[in-house]
């Protein structure tokens, strides 16, 4: 979902929108009540009275001879100008605080608190804005959720090179082309095509029934097969790269290497699965397992991803399974039973690779600009997925997300001046074959595509983006995404 190359998300989970909303609303009331506290502190002097900072009534001090030299008239005249002041003042700090809390909608744009960047976006812009915002908080429009349903319901996973991609891709295209002012299409892209094959694991057990335990396993994606009658061999268990360094040859050397590790992030944790075959077949290594790349919530899960192509197979065991391993081995290096042996299994995987196996596609959906049609805005999230899925996480919902938001800009009246281009990337999860295939057919063009996003962090409340710019334009996306996004709980830059 996220290749092992980039880094991990900085900010770690984004807050929940409620959790953001309900922050500004104390914020404002917190506001609110400043304000209200200054309002009476400066209404000393409008009812007859000068005071200065010091005792007085919230922290003024009278000076000078007021009604205490005055005539009982006077006094009284003073008391009832009070009365109607206070009277007054507390109706007005009543209707600003209803009018800010109960009047102001919180899904709408609030043009008094624009940053200089903001300050000079014409109307018709700031209403098109509004208009996606309020499309965005329409939990009638089902749109995107219903195609994204249908289509990996009729065609379930798009594994590169599949036939199921191919449907899908054909199935994106006619349905977009349905849609008002939509260009759908594709663009050729050679693929290489791997196939899981057959797979299992079974460690031996003796105190169980039958003698072993059959465990489940998930080849990661461009390993290569074990012999055809499997690998049998102990387990080493390691927790990091350079653990494996120092046990070296001597220990590791025609073992199969576990690599269980704590998850302390999908980025950081990422490079045991991408590179622990490669590193491990430096000692000897006849195969490796990796401890599946999910929180330590997920107990029993699977998690399948892209490896790096080693001489030695690397398969994916589960959370639970992965410490059973490791405790057998701790019990059998103590030798306080007989019964603690070290762990055994026996590997089978029957995956094989075709290099440049056919020609399939991106998908692209157009939505021609008015006055600069050349320039493109860029959507896009990845097309392809794994095959234990459908891939309705990763990537359905990132490419149908960035479909969606093209189509509600294409709706609106006002229409966008720059062409906005979506692409669903075609071999994203191993070789990048689609991106590679859309720069080498639009590289003359590169100097007209003015942004790109992809999303491919799960669909979840917005935070906001990871720009890869100069210093000016980090701080304009700051000032607009605070302007005109933090509605929604987004708009942060990083």
């Amino acid at each position: 979902m996220i290749p092992d190359e980039k880094k991990a998300i900085p900010w770690g989970l984004p807050p929940l929108r409620s959790e953001v909303l309900a922050k500004q609303q104390q914020q404002q009331q917190q506001q609110n009540a400043k304000s209200e506290s200054e309002a009476h502190g400066a209404s000393y002097n409008e009812v007859g009275h000068q005071y200065e900072q010091g005792s007085g009534p919230h922290g003024y001090m009278a000076v000078g001879k007021h009604a205490s030299g005055g005539s009982a008239g006077e006094f009284m005249s003073l008391r009832k100008r009070m009365a109607v002041f206070v009277a007054g003042t507390a109706l007005m700090s009543g209707a600003i605080f209803y009018i800010r809390t109960c009047m102001c909608d919180p899904s709408k744009i609030d043009p008094s608190m624009f940053s200089a960047t903001t300050l000079g976006t014409s109307a018709d812009t700031l209403s098109a804005v509004q208009q996606l915002l309020d499309g965005g908080f329409n939990s009638s429009n089902t749109v995107a959720w219903d195609r994204l349903a249908e289509m990996t319901d009729l065609y379930g996973h798009r594994m590169t090179a599949s036939a199921a991609y191919d449907r899908s891709a054909a199935w994106v295209v006619h349905t977009a082309n349905s849609d008002a002012a939509m260009h759908a299409y594709t663009e050729p892209v050679w693929v290489d095509e791997w196939r899981r094959g057959g797979e299992s694991l079974r460690l031996a057990a003796p105190t169980r029934p039958g003698g072993y335990v059959s465990i489940p396993v998930l080849g990661l994606g461009n390993s290569v097969p074990t012999p055809r009658d499997g690998i049998d061999a102990d387990v080493v268990p390691v927790h990091s790269f350079e653990e494996l360094a120092r046990l070296g040859n001597q220990t590791v050397a025609g073992k199969i290497v576990l690599f269980n590790f704590p998850y302390t992030g999908y980025g950081t944790v990422g490079r045991f699965r991408f590179r622990g075959a490669i590193e491990a077949e430096k000692y000897g290594a006849r195969a490796v397992l990796v401890r599946t790349l999910a929180p330590d919530t997920s107990f029993e899960a699977l998690h399948t991803g892209s490896s790096q192509r080693a001489t030695i197979p690397a398969a994916s065991v589960s959370l639970a399974d992965a410490n059973l391993i490791e405790r057998m081995y701790t019990r059998a290096r103590a030798g306080r039973s007989p019964d603690h042996v070290y762990p055994h299994v026996k590997l089978v995987m029957n995956s094989r690779l075709r290099p440049h196996a056919k020609q399939s596609a991106n998908v692209i959906i157009d939505v021609k600009g008015t006055d600069a049609p050349e320039q493109i805005v860029l959507l896009s999230g990845h097309f392809d997925s794994w095959d234990v899925g459908v891939g309705a996480m990763d990537d359905g919902a990132g490419a149908f997300l960035a479909w969606e938001a093209a189509r509600m800009i294409a709706a609106l009246p006002r229409k966008p001046k720059r062409s906005i281009r979506v692409v669903m990337w075609n071999n994203e999860e191993t070789f990048q074959r689609g991106a590679r295939a859309y720069y080498v057919k639009h590289k003359h063009q590169i100097k007209d595509h003015w942004f790109a996003i992809e999303s491919d962090s799960g669909v979840f409340d917005p935070w906001g983006l990871a720009v890869a710019a100069d210093a000016r334009m980090v701080k304009n996306l700051r000032n607009y995404g605070a302007d005109l996004l933090k509605v929604l709980g987004a708009g942060n830059i990083t």
